[in-house]
């Protein structure tokens, strides 16, 4: 009586067909798992550095203004009056933010209607109408709604991903809401 110890050709051949239909079906919610990674990474970088604007703007006792410079790429500069840019002289670049790598495909969208930043999270915003905003020492943001970005959305253009969207209050505190949750559900929903 013979034992066999090793595998056919036909029972490897089975198991590659196996495996190849499962990584098959794995595919597209891998795609979908990568997008929303890069929406969170993209949305945490923004928050970062509107956090790092309003600490700064605080210790410093000046005026530091957070601008949205192309998709999630951002900076963050001192300036030397509450009406002047980054760009402008006598503003000192505190830190700037390449997102180039980490969000691809991610579309961000900000809106400085303050409406946006109380229920309207149905709408996806995908045009920066604001790109700014400027902290006072006290942490508040200057112009709230009507110079300064109340909400921003970072979003995907990968179909089945999830949106993020970005709150500023106007004491200058943020929050982060995923707006297919409600707030009454979860504590991550937007209400």
């Amino acid at each position: 009586m013979r034992h066999s110890t090793g595998s056919t050709l036909i029972e490897l051949m089975i198991g590659l067909a196996v495996l190849a239909l499962l990584l098959m079906m794995a595919a597209p919610s891998y795609g979908v798992w990568l997008a929303n990674t890069r929406i969170r990474n993209a949305s945490e970088s923004i928050q970062n550095g509107l956090r790092l604007a309003r600490n700064e703007a605080v210790q410093r006792d000046v005026n530091v203004r957070f601008e949205l410079i192309s998709g999630a790429s951002w900076q963050v500069c001192a300036l030397a009056a509450a009406t002047d840019t980054c760009a402008t002289t006598g503003a000192t670049l505190i830190q700037a933010f390449n997102a180039a790598g980490g969000a691809a495909s991610v579309v961000i969208g900000s809106e400085k209607d303050t409406s946006y930043a109380t229920g309207k999270f149905d709408t996806a915003l995908t045009s920066v109408a604001s790109s700014s905003v400027t902290f006072n020492a006290l942490g508040r943001p200057n112009g709230y709604g009507g110079a300064a970005i109340v909400r921003i959305d970072a979003s995907s253009t990968t179909s089945g991903t999830r949106r993020l969207v970005t709150v500023l209050s106007v004491g200058g505190s943020l929050r982060m809401c995923d707006p297919q949750l409600l707030m009454t559900t979860s504590p991550q929903g937007c209400s």
